[in-house]
């Protein structure tokens, strides 16, 4: 009988039941930065931790807070990150080379570049500076 019951779990999870919090077409959702004149734009940094070290692992970045949010990226073990927006349990990151996240920006407004950004679960992200 167990066998039919994980069969059929995994038949609810791949018809789109209602276990995912966020619906795959939702509006993505830009990392904020910024917002105190006198502190950088995104005032602490973090390292990637948690992940099994398993030849393929990575922490998936997300387009917005939760898993039904589409995936624009991957980390892996290790990988530094700029931490700049919180939602629950997801940060919004900021990573790269030479973001331009580490000087003022007194106005809170989205991240646009250099680098990329998006959100991960805070789970996996170890507070390093900040």
């Amino acid at each position: 009988m167990r066998p039919v019951f994980c069969f059929s779990l995994f038949l609810a999870f791949a018809a789109g039941g209602s276990f995912q919090t966020v619906a795959a077409t939702a509006e993505p959702t830009p990392v904020m930065v910024g917002g105190e004149p006198d502190l950088d734009a995104c005032a602490s940094t973090g390292i990637v931790a948690g992940l099994k070290p398993l030849p393929g692992n990575f922490l998936a970045v997300r387009e917005g807070p939760g898993l039904g949010f589409t995936r624009v990226g991957e980390l892996h073990l290790g990988d530094r990150v700029w931490l700049c927006d919180t939602r629950g349990d997801w940060m919004g990151i900021v990573y790269g080379e030479d973001c331009g996240v580490s000087t003022p920006k007194a106005t809170r407004a989205p991240y646009t570049g250099p680098c990329a950004s998006g959100w991960v679960s805070k789970r996996y992200i170890e507070l390093e500076a900040g």
